[in-house]
């Protein structure tokens, strides 16, 4: 009767553990079949979540350019850097930001968590894209003289052709009421480019203004060029 009974108990051990397997099998295919039409929904998503983690790590050690979402690499072989002076510091494994627009990179060491270095990139033809917009149909931007000093929106306008900004148009030029601003502003004339804003103030040297003393024109961005305008 024991025998039968430790028989028994064994058999049923095998069929309910074969039961848990299977269950667990199927929960796992589950899963991977939702990862899957994920994946097929946004082939990127991997990375995005992969990269949005690393900012945020890195976000906590230094303040990183806004308005612009990064590029991420990641070190496999430092030896083909070994000719790029800029990428001397990296060792395999480190992560690269590449942030186009703010024309920075930053090299992270996630195992020691630290920064490794920050270095100036220039990528592709030089040009810049102002993501978000449509370069076959760019914003429209004025830009406005907030100075005593003459000439500063035809040196700014100058400065965005050198970038090769692509995404903006300059479409007009004036003088502001006053002339005692002292930072450069970037207002958002329609409520409708706040991340372009942000944007285009990183790539001048200004900040975002959500409104001025100056009257609207027709356009989507308007520019004030404030003293620290360098």
């Amino acid at each position: 009767m024991d025998k039968r009974k430790v028989i028994l108990a064994t058999g049923l051990l095998i069929i309910f553990g074969g039961v848990g397997g299977v269950i667990k099998l199927s929960k796992e295919n589950q899963r991977l079949k939702t990862e899957i039409q994920v994946l097929k929904e946004d082939p990127n998503k991997i990375a995005k979540e992969e990269t949005a983690k690393v900012v945020a790590l890195v976000g906590k050690l230094v303040i990183l350019p806004e308005g612009e979402e990064p590029v991420m690499a990641t070190v496999t072989d430092k030896e083909k850097l070994k000719d790029q002076p800029v990428f001397a510091k990296a060792e395999n494994g480190d992560k690269v930001l590449i942030y186009s627009i703010a024309q920075k990179a930053y090299i992270y060491n996630p195992t020691k968590n630290v920064i490794v270095d920050v270095v100036p990139v220039n990528i592709g033809d030089g040009s810049i894209t102002i993501t978000g917009t449509d370069i076959n149909n760019p914003l429209k931007v004025v830009l406005v003289n907030g100075t005593k000093t003459a000439g500063l929106t035809n040196t700014l306008e100058q400065r965005i052709k050198d970038k090769k900004v692509l995404g903006i148009s300059v479409t007009a030029k004036s003088t502001a009421k006053t002339s005692d601003y002292q930072k450069t502003l970037v207002i958002d004339l329609t409520g409708k480019w706040g991340s372009q804003a942000t944007q285009l103030a990183t790539l001048v040297g200004g900040e975002v203004a959500t409104q001025s003393a100056e009257d609207k024109p027709a356009a989507d961005l308007m520019v004030i060029v404030g003293s620290n305008f360098k």
